[in-house]
């Protein structure tokens, strides 16, 4: 016998509004029968009970405990495309079948409303009498698991738990000598003992703090334009320590928004309030600062709004929330708040006002810093013996070279000399350079030379006074002094058209000018190919020589070349 069963696809128990129903609505229907009075359709509004149950010419969109009679499931549910709602028109998904059964229960059941299930009080669960010696956390995985026939996986090896545990609240692995502790000991209060162990960990405070500091938009810059240093880790470490001494989430609440303000406010609750100051600066030239200082305030309530409420509290800066219980009201109010510090509007080091503090934790590092000096004094003392024991036979080699007519620097043989913007370039016959003609402002050379050594690991520069030179000094211009910007090094087979660009590995000179405001001074500025900086002798005699040199970043082998 076939026995054929019909019936209506329900949920399991009753249906939950805020979790189940309005999600639905908020989805398909909010957008034409919500809050926004400028898009909505017929005067009809389903955000709201007393909107969506009110008489309409005899009928009404939901009738509690009457969902035939509803107009709202019919809507929902006709084959009538000018009468299905959403429309097609609105290029909304129509609803599933699961979901037109909940609302059909929902009003079965009498269209009971609620606000979103994070603006209802919580209230404890009915826990069974076993349930209660469990752990309640266990109890809420297993109720979901069995909805799903699923169970619990087995219980994890002892090496597996530490490793979760400590990742979880340091966010490092253990060592080996804490495994093999934990999994030797026998104790029933093993666990509870690790977990003590572990919250007692100065990575612990580290571990929880990283999330708070994302929350926060901490950063160690201003985060626009420039970018400028901020000096806020204080404040930073000041979250770390408040986690790692366990302190009451209210306190630690307080103390961020309004711990200046406390009786005999201490130095770290005034700290805390550095909350507020992790904002994005902005030090644009032609900034307004009373409006960066506008900015600055709506940075502060908005981030409130999502750390604190988690709420997106930027929309009632134009309009009342369209969803949330929020006014523009409640939003200027809350601004208003934020608005009464002595504040300038300004970034980088004129972004007052200013708080005068010194860590108790410098001291601290200080220490661990010297500790880690003097553990490697030891390793630094053999490390040079070593190093001294390599190099003076070295350099008793290089000396008996030298005595021998040993040459480290070889004049290169010139082939030819030109520049870009006319210079003349001539090589007197003590190997010397010497430029004459115009004098451009700026001007590219090229030296063109052959050698027959083997192997080069290194170019050495000269420049030298010159009768010819203003006052005698190391050029033609004005002043007498030069800049070189940039120095770059090729070479070529002979009888090939290839050429390969050679790198230097670091430069050095006799003298240098001190770079300040503009970049020129330092030697190794001439291997960046900036135009913006280079080395110059300026500030020293110029009337004496000076060198500079270039060392390659490998020997160049040159005997197949």
């Amino acid at each position: 016998m076939t026995v054929l069963l019909g019936g209506t696809i329900c949920a399991a128990g009753e249906v939950n509004f805020s979790r189940e129903i309005l999600p639905i609505l908020s989805d398909r229907c909010f957008h034409c029968h919500g809050p926004d009075p400028a898009h909505r359709e017929a005067d009809l509004r389903l955000d709201v009970r007393e909107a969506a149950t009110a008489d309409r010419e005899g009928t009404a969109a939901i009738i509690p405990g009457k969902p035939a009679a509803s107009e709202l499931l019919t809507r929902i549910t006709t084959s009538d495309a000018d009468l299905l709602m959403p429309p097609p028109a609105a290029h909304r998904k129509p609803l599933t079948k699961k979901q037109t059964e909940l609302i059909r229960q929902w009003i079965a059941e009498g269209a009971k409303w609620g606000r979103h299930w994070s603006f209802e009080p919580p209230a404890k669960a009915e826990l069974s009498a076993q349930e209660k010696q469990q752990n309640p956390i266990d109890v809420l995985v297993r109720r979901r698991l069995a909805e799903e026939g699923l169970s619990l996986s087995p219980v994890t090896t002892k090496q597996t738990l530490i490793r979760r545990l400590s990742f979880d609240l340091t966010g490092l692995p253990p060592t080996p000598e804490e495994v093999e502790a934990f999994v030797n000991d026998p104790s029933p209060d093993a666990v509870a003992k690790l977990v003590d162990r572990l919250l007692k960990s100065k990575h612990y405070g580290e571990r929880m703090a990283m999330w708070w500091l994302d929350l926060a938009r901490y950063s160690d810059t201003d985060g626009f334009q420039q970018d400028s240093t901020r000096t806020n880790w204080p404040w930073r470490d000041w979250v770390v320590q408040s986690f790692n001494e366990n302190k009451p989430f209210d306190q630690f609440t307080i103390e961020q928004f309004a711990g200046d303000l406390l009786p005999s406010a201490t130095p770290e609750q005034k700290l805390a309030t550095c909350f507020h100051r992790n904002h994005m600066t902005n030090g644009e030239g032609g900034r307004d600062p009373e409006e960066s200082r506008i900015d600055y305030v709506i940075d502060r309530v908005n981030t409130t709004g999502t750390v604190w409420l988690g709420l997106t509290l930027g929309c009632c800066q134009c309009h009342s929330h369209k969803f949330d219980p929020i006014s523009q009201a409640d939003y200027y109010s809350l601004f208003a708040f934020f608005n009464s510090i002595d504040e300038d509007g300004k970034a980088g080091g004129g972004a007052k006002p200013y708080l005068k503090y010194k860590s108790p934790l410098v001291e601290r590092a200080i220490q661990e810093a010297q500790q880690v000096v003097d553990e490697r004094r030891p390793l630094e003392a053999q490390a040079r013996k070593q190093a001294e024991q390599e190099f003076e036979p070295w350099l008793a080699e290089q000396i008996r070279l030298v005595e021998k007519g040993f040459a480290a620097w070889h004049l290169p043989q010139v082939r030819s000399l030109t520049s870009v913007e006319g210079t003349i370039l001539k090589q007197e016959a003590d190997g010397t350079i010497q430029s004459s003609g115009p004098k451009p402002r700026q001007d590219d050379y090229r030296l063109i030379a052959a050698t027959k050594l083997p192997r080069v690991t290194g170019i050495r520069l000269e420049v030298f006074p010159h009768a010819s030179h203003t006052d005698g000094k190391l050029s033609r211009g004005e002043s007498g002094e030069f800049i070189l910007t940039d120095v770059k090094l090729q070479v070529r087979r002979q009888g090939s058209s290839q050429l390969r660009d050679i790198e230097f590995a670091t430069a050095v000179a006799d003298v240098e000018k001190e770079a300040k405001g503009r970049n020129y001074g330092k030697i190794k500025d001439t291997l960046d190919d900036d135009p913006r900086n280079g080395w110059t002798t300026e500030a020293h005699d110029p009337k004496q020589k000076h060198t500079a040199v270039f060392a390659l970043a490998e020997p160049l082998v040159l005997d197949d070349q």
